[in-house]
Parts: structure tokens; C-alpha cells; sequence
């Protein structure tokens, strides 16, 4: 190699060394360099992330009025994670609802206990015993007011049901009548919520607009109106405004008219609720027509008066299941001991034995519900002894057995705890029934149940039913599950507090202080 190349070689070499040494004594530098603009990227990142979270309280406090139930709770759960920002929004939330009277929604306590904020203690004890006097001065229903006892709302509702088939079935009658003339008419009949000022602008509809007189005496000149539709648009209209003074109008109508007017006033009568009707109602279970006895059967429950009681009770053979239906319906409603054995023959009449019945038309299921239903108003041993035989019985439709599990939990004899944990824990049982024996539980409000319901709050399939049942426990439940808070199933503790929010109880407030602590 020639004197010129080799010092060439050399001079790179030392080049070569000396850059190398050169970002090897700076590499702690650039590193340093490195880690600070990483740090600063994740310091952004996580400031940006904070500021997105607080950015979602206002969507994640309106999750919580209107998502479904695990919703509501996920939101909830994310509201406790945001800390002090998410509490003071809930406590706005709750301030606001207080000063509007408007009762909390119980998963804005909840999400506001998840947040274990120093100022969840004093508002949920405003609020529970809120909660508590709300309980305590609910407004009781129409039938408990008329009857002076309060009705399960089984039953309720399958009265309700008898009045929107028996509206239904008017409305067609109208329809074959009228044709097109009596639309508005119809659809308000068939409607679930009945409206009485609809059937009084229809019932006004032929009156100058001028017409002299209150809202109630152009409705007694409707009543003479020449067409019948009209007149039954007024029928109507007085029987939802529960008008006295049409008591003896609609008798007359009841006497004179054809029958769409006659029905529509044994309707009207009932809803009016006054006994000077019940001798003209219990003429008129003499009539041939199945339907006008129907009618008849539910007004008689509807006054509640026992003068109806002997001829209920003999409707209870009638040739008409629909009639059989509504009079065991009505019995349990007047709430009188006398009807109880009249409908356990019914039951044992109808039941299925080698394919045949003693009575068919008992064994028809919605003549057994409405007989079940009735059974668990009136109570006793008689009764609560048929029912538990209903329903455990294989052979009996579900909606029998749901009657019978609703009736047993009214009546809550001894043993009914067993026989609706015996149904609950067979796996051949429809989970309609279960569910209703679970609600049934509730009913008896036992504190020896509180432990299968609570084992039922995590199940999909379960939890709503069993969360409800608790709830209708009350107070009676507020101590059992107060030792179940102690949970470690976080699903299941958010159940339990929702439920002890709901009953509110002040002896809840420390417990759910520390439980989310």
C-alpha cells in the first residue's frame, strides 16, 4: 500500500473512532431528550383524556333516567370513577329535583355514593326519607278508595282487560251499525286510556255552538239527539266524568233504547259507581244476551255493593264463560267470604280428569284465572288450600298457575313460602310462573325470602322480578338486606343499594356510607 492511501485509511479510522465516542458520552442526553417528549405526549394525552371524561358526565347523568337498567348502572359506575366533578353535577341534578318537589331517581344517589364524595351522606338522608314519606302517602287506587281495602293489582288489571274487551266488542257492533260515520267514536272506545272529553266534543258535534247550559246539561240534551251514536258519545262521556245526576237518565235509557245505547249505559252506570243503580243492573242479568250479562257482571263489581252478592254468585253457572269470568272477578272485588266455596267447586268442577271435565266451561283457563284471582282477595284456608293444589298442578295452563301463585302470595298462609320455593326451584316450571312466585314471595313480606330473592338479583333472566319484590317488601326487607351489602359481588351491592334507596328506610344511610367507602 502506497504511503498516500494508508494515511488516507488512518485518517478515516480516527474519524470514525471519534464520532463514535462522541454520541456514545451524549447518549444519556439524548435519551433524556427522548423520555421528556414521550413524557410530554402522555402528560397531553392523559390531561386530554381527563378533560374528555368530565366532558361525558352530562350524557352519562342523562343515562341514567333513560337507559335500561344495566345502563343506567354502567353509568352509574363511570360517574364514581370521575370523583368530585361527577358529584358536584349530581348534586345539582338532585338540588334541582328537590326544589321542583320532583321525587330523586335512585341511580343519581347511587352513581353519587360511587363517588365517595363527603357530601353523599347528608343528601342521601334527605333523600331516603323522602323516598320513605312518598312510600308511606301513595295515593291508593280507585278501588281501594270505592272498597276501602286495598286490591291486588292482578286482579286489577284482569278487570281492566274484561272493560277493554267488553269497549272493543261495542265498538265493532258501532262500526257494523254505522260504518265511517262512527270512526272517532270507535277508536276512542277501543282506546286503553279512556278519554272523557273526547266523547263529549263528539257528543257536541250536533249542538250550535252557542247551545246554553253547562258541559254536563248539553250532555243530558245530547242524550235526546236522534242519532244513536251520538247519544252513546254522551252515554259515555258521563260514565267517565262518574256524573251522579245521570243515574236515572241512563236508567231510562236502559229501559227505552236499542240496545247500543242500553249497553253503553250499563257500562256507564258501573264506571258512575252509584248503587241507586243495582235494581235496574240486576234486572238486566235476565236478558238473553251474553254480552249485555257480561256487562252487567262487571258494573255489579264495580259498585261493590253485596246486594249484587246472591245473583253474582248464581251467574257463577251461567251458561256464558265470559260471564262465569266477570262475576268471580266481581266477587272478589265485593271481597265477601260467601263467594269462597261457590268458587272452589268451580275449580274442582272444571278440572281435567281422563281428558274429560265434570263442567266444561270451568275448565276453560281464563274462567280458572279469573276464579284464582278472586280467591286470593277473599283468602282463608279453603281458598289458599285450592290455590296451592292449582299451582302445583302440571296439568293447569301457565296462566292459571300465574293466577294461582299471584292469589297464594295475597293470601300468604303458613306454608305458601314453601310451595312458591318448591315451583321456583323446578326446572320443568315455566318461567312465567317463576317469576310470578317470586313477586309472590315479596308479597308475603317474610324475611326468610329476602335471601332467595337477593340470590336472584344477578340473573338476567330473574332480577327484575326479584328486584320488584323486594321493593314491595318494604321495611320488612331493610335489615336482611343490609347484611347482604357486605357482598363482594359489585353487581349485586348496586342492586341492593338501588332497592334500599327505594324503600328509604334512614336506617340505610350509614350502612351505604360505608359499603362504598
Amino acid at each position: 500500500m502506497s504511503d498516500a492511501r494508508w494515511k488516507v485509511s488512518l485518517l478515516f479510522a480516527i474519524v470514525t473512532i471519534s464520532i463514535f465516542f462522541s454520541i456514545y458520552l451524549n447518549s444519556d442526553g439524548i435519551l433524556e431528550g427522548i423520555g421528556n417528549q414521550k413524557g410530554a405526549r402522555m402528560g397531553a394525552n392523559a390531561s386530554n383524556s381527563s378533560v374528555l371524561n368530565i366532558a361525558q358526565i352530562p350524557d352519562l347523568i342523562n343515562k341514567l333516567e333513560t337507559g335500561d337498567n344495566e345502563t343506567k348502572l354502567d353509568a352509574a359506575s363511570k360517574l364514581g370513577k370521575l370523583g368530585k366533578p361527577a358529584a358536584s353535577a349530581l348534586i345539582e341534578k338532585i338540588e334541582t329535583n328537590n326544589s321542583s318537589s320532583e321525587r330523586v331517581n335512585s341511580y343519581v344517589l347511587l352513581a353519587l355514593l360511587e363517588t365517595r364524595d363527603d357530601r353523599a351522606e347528608n343528601i342521601l338522608s334527605e333523600n331516603l326519607e323522602k323516598n320513605l314519606t312518598s312510600n308511606n302517602t301513595t295515593v291508593g287506587s280507585i278501588s281501594e278508595i270505592q272498597t276501602g281495602r286495598e286490591m291486588s293489582e292482578d286482579i286489577l288489571q284482569a278487570m281492566e282487560a274484561k272493560d277493554i274487551e267488553v269497549r272493543k266488542r261495542l265498538a265493532d257492533s258501532i262500526d257494523r251499525e254505522y260504518g265511517n260515520k262512527t270512526d272517532a267514536l270507535e277508536e276512542a272506545l277501543k282506546s286503553e286510556e279512556q278519554n272523557s272529553s273526547i266523547y263529549t266534543s263528539i257528543a257536541f258535534s250536533e249542538l250550535e255552538p252557542q247551545e246554553p247550559g253547562n258541559e254536563t246539561e248539553k250532555l243530558f240534551k245530547a242524550l235526546r239527539s236522534e242519532n244513536g251514536y251520538t247519544r252513546i258519545a254522551a252515554i259515555m262521556a258521563l260514565g267517565e266524568r262518574k256524573e251522579q245526576a245521570a243515574v236515572e237518565p241512563l236508567t231510562n235509557t236502559i229501559l227505552k233504547d236499542y240496545p247500543l245505547p242500553k249497553n253503553s249505559a250499563i257500562i256507564a252506570l258501573g264506571e258512575i259507581g252509584d248503587e241507586r243503580a243495582i235494581e235496574i243492573l240486576l234486572k238486566q242479568m235476565q236478558s238473553d244476551s251474553e254480552y249485555t250479562r257480561s256487562l252487567v257482571a262487571i258494573s255489579l263489581g264495580k259498585i261493590g255493593t253485596e246486594r249484587s252478592l246472591p245473583n253474582l254468585i248464581s251467574r257463577l253457572r251461567d251458561t256464558s264463560g265470559g260471564v262465569r269470568s266477570n262475576s268471580a272477578l266481581s266477587l272478589g272485588k265485593i271481597g265477601n267470604n260467601t263467594a269462597v266455596e261457590p268458587l272452589i267447586l268451580m275449580l274442582e268442577s272444571g278440572k281435567i280428569s281422563n281428558g274429560k271435565a265434570k263442567d266444561i266451561t270451568n275448565s276453560n283457563s281464563d274462567v280458572r284465572k279469573s276464579v284464582a284471582l278472586a280467591l286470593g282477595e277473599l283468602g282463608g284456608t279453603n281458598a289458599s288450600e285450592a290455590l296451592t293444589g292449582l299451582l302445583k298442578s302440571k296439568e293447569e295452563k301457565n296462566n292459571v298457575r300465574v293466577a294461582a301463585a299471584s292469589a297464594l302470595g295475597e293470601i300468604g298462609a303458613p306454608g305458601t313460602v314453601e310451595t312458591l320455593k318448591g315451583v321456583i326451584n323446578d326446572n320443568s316450571t315455566d318461567n312465567r310462573v317463576k317469576k310470578k312466585a317470586l313477586t309472590a314471595l315479596g308479597k308475603t313480606k317474610n324475611q326468610e325470602v329476602v335471601g332467595i330473592l337477593v340470590g336472584k338479583l344477578g340473573n338476567r333472566e330473574f332480577g327484575a322480578t326479584a328486584r320488584e319484590a323486594l321493593m314491595y317488601m318494604g321495611e320488612s326487607a331493610v335489615y336482611p338486606l343490609l347484611e347482604n351489602l357486605k357482598t363482594t359481588d359489585k353487581r349485586v351491592k348496586n342492586e341492593i343499594a338501588l332497592i334500599l334507596i327505594e324503600i328509604g328506610d334512614p336506617k340505610a344511610v350509614k350502612p351505604l356510607i360505608l359499603a362504598y367507602q
